[in-house]
């Protein structure tokens, strides 16, 4: 019988596929910094030329990864959210965290693409990775914004007229579908987008902190734990009942 033939979408589908989990296996076990297109040309068997026509050089290729890889995080977060569809605000606060850590944890080479250090020489462009790096932050900013509006607006601590801008403007700028909600809401309380944002940078901090052992193994082990606390006391300041 004869093979049926791929078509060319298929062909590049598969190619791009083979490209980033031969990509994935570098960065497991070289690193960021490690990557070779070459080298996945040598594992899949076929000539350089023939992945230069997909990544045109290893800036390319970590920005395939990097995109990949939010895309990927983003996804896994949506899912546990879809299941808590129906259900309170702080069971989705707590869906939303749990996912983003049970991901890094399964998935450190990748977290660390995405919120480790910095490649050296590698300034990725916005253009590709904002989209797919933001979807896990608006969502969180989203089910923030869900709490009770005396509760989460009431004031902590001043903001500056220069922050409260850039915060309204950063939001309505990548905000996605929600852009016009958020952006509002931190025009309008700009108390509430600077404490959200505090509370991504916490909840960014407290996985990473588990993934790398930042604190020493001991309190790795804790990590679980230590979110755990987080859930309930962002919960409690954004009023997710």
């Amino acid at each position: 019988m004869e093979r049926q033939r791929r078509t060319h979408a298929e062909a590049r589908a598969q190619m791009r596929a083979g490209i980033l989990r031969l990509g994935r296996v570098q960065l497991a076990t070289a690193g960021a910094a490690g990557l070779s297109v070459r080298e996945i040309a040598r594992g899949l068997g076929v000539a350089s030329s023939a992945i230069y026509r997909h990544v045109a050089n290893r800036d390319a290729l970590l920005t395939l990864l990097v995109v990949d890889a939010y895309t990927e995080l983003a996804d896994a977060v949506d899912v546990r959210l879809a299941g808590e569809a129906s259900g309170p605000g702080s069971s989705r606060l707590a869906a939303l965290a749990r996912a983003m850590r049970e991901w890094a944890v399964a998935q450190p080479e990748a977290w660390a693409l995405l919120y480790g250090s910095p490649v050296p020489g590698y300034a990725a462009p916005a253009e590709e990775t904002t989209p797919a790096g933001t979807r896990v932050m608006f969502r969180l900013l989203a089910e923030l914004a869900s709490g009770d509006p005396a509760v989460r607006r009431s004031p902590r601590q001043p903001v500056s007229d220069a922050l409260a801008a850039a915060l309204a403007a950063g939001v309505a700028e990548h905000g996605g579908d929600a852009s016009a909600v958020l952006a509002a809401e931190a025009r309008e309380a700009p108390g509430f987008a600077a404490d959200a944002l505090e509370a991504w940078s916490a909840l960014v901090g407290l996985v990473s902190a588990e993934v790398f052992a930042q604190h020493g193994d001991e309190l790795a082990r804790h990590g679980r734990e230590l979110l755990e606390r987080w859930i309930a006391s962002t919960a409690q300041r954004f009023g997710l009942r």
